[in-house]
């Protein structure tokens, strides 16, 4: 099963967020929504999850029998989750939490 994990800081943006999923899917930036601190992002999540791969604007890693794919813009994280469970799900939403970023969570999107 896929997943698709969305992180942002809403800010003073009005869209909808099945909207601001859409445009951030497609690399738009999004009017009102906080910049993330993004290098810190990155180093946690590979802290977290130490066997994760880096490479250009992406971070792969395995989770238990799953695992998941990280893009990023100034404006959001996706982590993109393949046969995870919802346990194994909950590792990235309690980390975003620690940068105040809300979830939005889309299992089709085009």
């Amino acid at each position: 099963m896929k997943q698709q994990l969305f992180y942002w800081k809403q800010g003073s943006a009005t869209m909808p967020p099945a909207a601001i999923a859409q445009e951030l899917f497609y690399g738009e930036d999004v009017e009102g929504l906080v910049d993330l601190p993004i290098k810190e992002i990155i180093d946690r999540v590979k802290g977290a999850f130490p066997s994760a791969v880096e490479k250009a604007g992406l971070i792969v890693g395995p989770v238990g029998e799953g695992s998941f794919e990280m893009t990023w813009s100034w404006q959001h994280v996706r982590f993109e989750c393949h046969d995870l469970a919802d346990d194994e799900c909950q590792q990235f939403t309690t980390l975003m939490r620690q940068f105040d970023c809300s979830l939005f969570e889309q299992t089709n999107i085009a």
